[in-house]
């Protein structure tokens, strides 16, 4: 794998839907709902971009730093979520943008390397089609390079080695869950209840695998999490724990036993005789 940068990203995205799904709030430039009824421009955001903020966790709404105006695709806006920021710029690159295909994205991500791998595992896994391969890739060579990418092919290449970050994160996960799993059994042992706990976990272990194989990162976690309980259920209990009582400094009491006061009663015990 390619050493990805620590610090940020920059993507380019081929835009192949899009229509007037969203406007612009005009009086504070803020993304908003086709539904929206205050003073507001149409904007056609494309699949590209409705894939990635569907995929934030909890993101501030999206502000557009260059509205759409007459050209209602070509715009860019800017989100946080956590400690991800998001950028992303539409612009024709093609005929004009007399067409859809005539459009791509600029993406721009700042934050921890393992939210934006995730981030685009998420983006690609959700698209039909591999966003990097350009409809019209003469031209978007050349905007590439306006934009801080060396070539296309450096572009897919940032795009492969996010998504193949974010899917060996998740195996190394797997892989834990799946020794815990080998750790428990051999503790435990495999009779009675842990018979059933056992194949559950087992069968969690398989639908994580193909989750995985499928890009399919929100299934990976809910079979891993289903694995948790399941280990917590396996844990193995110490009684002679709970029979010792509780735990006695006895170190200390040794360490500060001059400290203890005695009262010397031998006076009045000689004074009752």
């Amino acid at each position: 794998m390619k050493v990805l940068d620590p610090q940020a990203s920059v993507l380019m995205a081929q835009v192949r839907k899009a229509e007037a799904s969203h406007k612009m709030d005009t009086s504070n430039q803020l993304l908003r709902s086709r539904h929206f009824q205050g003073p507001s421009s149409v904007v056609y955001l494309g699949d590209v971009a409705q894939a990635l903020l569907a995929q934030l966790a909890h993101p501030e709404t999206p502000v557009f730093t260059q509205p759409p105006g007459y050209n209602e695709q070509r715009w860019r806006l800017e989100t946080r979520s956590g400690d991800l920021s998001v950028a992303v710029e539409s612009l024709p690159y093609w005929a004009f943008g007399l067409v859809t295909s005539g459009y791509l994205n600029i993406i721009r991500l700042e934050g921890p390397l393992d939210q934006r791998a995730r981030l685009v595992l998420d983006i690609t896994s959700s698209l039909g089609q591999p966003p990097w391969e350009l409809a019209h890739p003469k031209r978007a060579e050349r905007i590439a390079m306006k934009h801080g990418l060396v070539s296309l092919k450096h572009n897919e290449t940032v795009w492969k080695d996010l998504r193949g970050f974010a899917r060996e994160s998740l195996d190394e996960r797997l892989q834990q869950h799946a020794q815990r799993t080998d750790t428990l059994l051999a503790q435990v042992g495999n009779e009675g209840d842990h018979r059933l706990i056992f194949e559950g976990l087992r069968q969690d272990l398989d639908m994580a695998k193909q989750a995985l194989a499928e890009d399919n990162a929100p299934g990976v976690e809910r079979a891993m999490a289903r694995m948790e309980a399941s280990h917590i259920q396996l844990q193995p209990e110490h009684p002679m724990e709970h029979e010792r009582g509780p735990h006695v400094d006895t170190e200390g009491l040794l360490e500060n036993e001059t400290e203890v006061t005695f009262v010397d009663l031998t006076g009045e015990f000689a004074e009752e005789e």
